[in-house]
């Protein structure tokens, strides 16, 4: 170990605990060839994304194997219909009588089929073949050769089918999925189809490692090394085969290894020496190999990643990893990729996390369902914590067709699911049963938290159990020693919170000092918070050790319930109230737009979190007679610019944000204003400032000493497009996305910061344009057309690699603008 030694033992630290070793399935192989001929091997975690046929509708007899499916269309998977154009709509996937409204962005779901035909010829004729759906929204129904399998009706768990009595050995095997996205089902947009991952397995029809049944976690660290418990469910086992399980570190070399007698269920430890640990900062990753051998020779394998960490929540220290205090400094996140919809790319979810590891956050809430193993995976290896969610309803309906009207047939394997197939990546630090559950603190609510709570802990009992609570924790009331959480029988608590070992508080921002006098054993976080408390949870989460952190509504802009992050103009005197309806059909809450940009909040935010000394912005005039109006989970209008002609003379809005003592703006030279701030003013300053073109700049300080300056220019007419690829060499497999930047710019190539123009490109070279548009939270077109139009100056192009090597040159126009091109070298 370096550094200083520490030595932390989950069996004698407190209750609130959270141990971690990343077990991921991932034995990847390429992926499967265009024709059914059998590509298949013996082995696991085989990809299944490619060669699929769909059709958007329903029919009778799709699922049987002599049905003809040549007309449909040709997909590879993840797919997601619902951001494709609406049929007969005139604004890309936007239906102004869509049944979802706001909540769904407009968008249109209704019945999807998918058929995908393949063959075993290749494999031993013992061998068991099954299929992993990592998610399909929303109600799915699976046959293979006309044969049902079975269903599913939760649109983000996993979950697998034994195909193989009724494979054909020697013929063409059609697996078919009927997919219903109906009526009002989710409060944001949720998608719709095959738009995760599918998988498959070929294992032993004998002995074989169970699904998600190896499970493992750091039991102690100390100036010995790391112990490691490993739980293994063997399938069908055999008292002749051995259970081999190793660690390898990231160069291959073996740094821990253990054989055992095969039994239903093998514990094993693991003891590692000088380890090299998983943290945010330093996501250091093992593999993890489980073998069973017969005779020395492997019968059923997998390989996993693995992160040797601890975790530690305490009201004392706060949140520990490995020892060192940290705060969580999260946002919460939907499942869509913006312009790419649902579909749960890796590209696309580990740009996601880079993109927020760049702006300071460490932690992910996947809110309000299990993530996509593709975003835990990018979490894993980059280092960003994550909170894994269950549930946005339990027993009563928030919106009319949603999952309360499943729960409570299907809770249990939608617990099951999330936290089997999860509990082992280091990232994952705790389990929410629930957000902002309606009659939660009722007699049937607390039963039901009780049963969450329960389930969760007898899967995974080494994290704590969450849940995102708002309003009122309800009444007092004492739980005896055979139902309470550890250590708090007998003591009173809050129905809300009673089951909880670390409750997550919803825009409570002023309760949290407040309670802790009564329950000084609380380890507490903020779930969910508004953008313009940013400096008030900075502040505090630096002052109070119980207080973790806070997770931000919401670090990202997703497609669904439509302008709550809006701010207009309302007329002057007017009651500050209103709703957005269509053409919006974007959140726009997010601090990083939906297209990957940062937002006016986002830089604020820099400042709160110490990233930079200094940021302002200048507020859009507001016509005369109107006042700006902000939601709640909205940021005043501000944009980085100082070209704003027409307001020539008239006084604009100007704030500046700093952790500095003392700032000042100066106009073309000249200071327009300077302040010293106080305590009060939570690090911001405004100054009205009459509109003039030239230089507007901020400086800041502290004791007298410049720390931050930042300058805007009235840029020139627009003249060019500018075209960038975020990386301009990239993977040529069909997976692999690469991002291109439109920028429209003026001759001296600075962004002209409001512009909006009609673009169209063209792509030449082995990719496909998959997704084109822009931040703009109206409904103004496509998102898959080779035509988009600009905002703010900006737009993106997305490229799907079709599997070869090559070049791929993108070229982008508009109308009185000099074109742009980039290339993309595929690997």
């Amino acid at each position: 170990m370096t550094g200083n030694e520490f030595c932390t033992d989950r069996r004698e630290a407190m209750a609130i605990t959270a141990g971690a070793a990343a077990l991921t399935l991932a034995m990847g192989t390429s992926a499967l060839a265009a024709d059914p001929v059998s590509s298949l091997r013996v082995g696991r975690d085989q990809p299944f994304d490619n060669d699929w046929r769909f059709f958007r509708g329903a029919g009778e007899g799709y699922e049987q194997p002599v049905f003809d499916d040549s007309s449909w269309r040709s997909v590879d998977l993840p797919h997601d219909w619902s951001i494709e154009d609406a049929p007969g709509g005139t604004a890309g996937p936007f239906d102004k009588k869509s049944k979802g409204g706001t909540a769904t962005g407009f968008t249109v779901g209704g019945v999807g089929w998918y058929r995908r035909r393949f063959r075993t010829d290749g494999l031993p004729r013992d061998t068991r073949v099954e299929v992993l759906f990592d998610g399909i929204y929303l109600d799915s129904d699976i046959w293979l050769n006309g044969q049902r399998l079975g269903s599913n009706v939760h649109g983000y768990m996993p979950f697998a089918f034994d195909l193989t009595p009724f494979l054909d050995r020697g013929g063409d095997n059609v697996l078919a999925v009927r997919v219903r996205n109906l009526g009002r089902n989710s409060r944001w947009y949720g998608g719709s189809g095959l738009y995760r991952q599918v998988k498959l397995d070929v294992v032993p029809a004998g002995a074989r490692i169970a699904r998600w049944g190896v499970g493992g976690w750091t039991r102690k660290i100390d100036s010995a090394g790391a112990a490691i418990d490993v739980t293994t469910r063997i399938e069908s086992a055999d008292a002749a085969l051995e259970l081999v399980t190793r660690l390898r570190d990231a160069k291959g070399v073996v740094v821990a290894e253990t054989t055992s007698p095969v039994a239903a269920e093998v514990k094993q430890a693991l003891v590692v020496r000088a380890p090299r640990l998983w943290s945010p900062d330093s996501p250091l990753l093992h593999s993890l190999e489980t073998e069973l051998q017969r005779g020395g020779v492997v019968v059923d394998r997998m390989v996993q990643p693995f992160g040797i960490r601890i975790v530690t929540m305490d009201p004392q220290r706060g949140l520990a990893i490995n020892g060192k205090a940290m705060k969580l400094r999260g946002g919460c996140i939907h499942h869509d990729n913006g312009l790419l919809g649902a579909c749960a790319f890796a590209d696309a979810d580990d740009r996601r996390v880079r993109l927020l590891k760049a702006r300071g956050y460490n932690a992910i809430r996947s809110s309000h369902n299990p993530a996509s193993r593709t975003l835990r995976d990018a979490c894993d290896r980059l280092g960003m914590l994550l909170i894994e969610e269950a549930f946005d309803v339990w027993h009563s309906a928030k919106e009319p067709q949603d999952f309360s009207t499943r729960f409570k047939d299907h809770w249990a394997e939608v617990v099951s699911a999330m936290v089997l197939s999860a509990r082992n990546s280091p990232s994952v630090i705790m389990w929410s049963i629930g957000n902002e559950i309606p009659y939660r603190t009722t007699d049937e609510g607390l039963e039901w938290s009780w049963k969450l709570a329960n389930a969760v802990k007898r899967i995974d009992p080494t994290r704590p159990v969450t849940a995102g609570l708002n309003g009122v924790l309800g009444a007092p009331m004492i739980a005896d020693e055979a139902s309470a959480r550890r250590g708090r029988g007998g003591k009173v608590d809050n129905a809300s919170t009673i089951f909880l070992d670390v409750p997550g508080y919803n825009y409570r921002l002023e309760d949290i000092e407040a309670e802790h006098a009564g329950h000084p054993e609380r380890v507490v976080y903020a779930s969910e918070t508004f953008a313009k408390e940013v400096f008030d949870y900075a502040e505090l989460t630096e002052r109070v050790p119980y207080f973790l952190g806070e997770f931000v509504w919401t670090a990202m802009d997703y497609v669904g319930e439509a302008g709550i992050g809006i701010a207009t103009h309302l007329k002057a005197g007017a009651f500050p109230f209103y709703i957005a309806g269509y053409p919006w059909v974007n959140a726009y809450c997010g601090d990083i737009d939906l297209i990957g940009h940062q937002k006016a909040a986002s830089r604020a935010r820099d400042v709160a979190w110490g990233l930079s000394p200094l940021e302002f912005a200048v507020q859009r005039p507001v016509p005369e007679g109107k006042v700006e109006f902000i939601a709640p989970w909205g940021w005043s209008d501000e944009l980085q610019s100082w070209s704003w002609t027409g307001s020539e003379g008239k006084p604009l809005l100007v704030r500046l944000y700093s952790r500095g003592d003392r700032v000042e703006l100066l106009l073309n030279g000249k200071q327009v204003g300077s302040k010293d701030l106080k305590p009060a003013d939570k690090s911001k300053a405004e100054f009205s400032v009459a509109y003039a073109p030239g230089t507007l700049s901020a400086v800041a300080y502290r004791d007298g000493t410049v720390i931050g300056r930042r300058t805007l220019e009235t840029v020139s007419a627009p003249a060019r497009l500018r075209a960038t690829a975020e990386q301009p060499k990239g993977k040529g497999a069909r997976q692999s996305l690469h991002y291109v930047a439109i920028d429209i710019v003026d001759a001296q190539g600075r962004i002209v910061p409001d512009e909006k123009r009609k673009l169209n490109v063209t792509v030449d070279g082995p990719a496909d344009l998959i997704g084109f548009g822009s931040a703009n939270p109206l409904a103004v077109g496509s998102f898959q057309s080779r035509e988009a139009e600009s905002f703010q100056g900006r737009a993106m192009a997305i490229l799907r690699s079709r599997g070869a090597p090559g070049t791929v040159r993108i070229e982008v126009r508009a109308d009185g603008l000099q074109g742009a091109a980039a290339t993309v070298r595929l690997v």
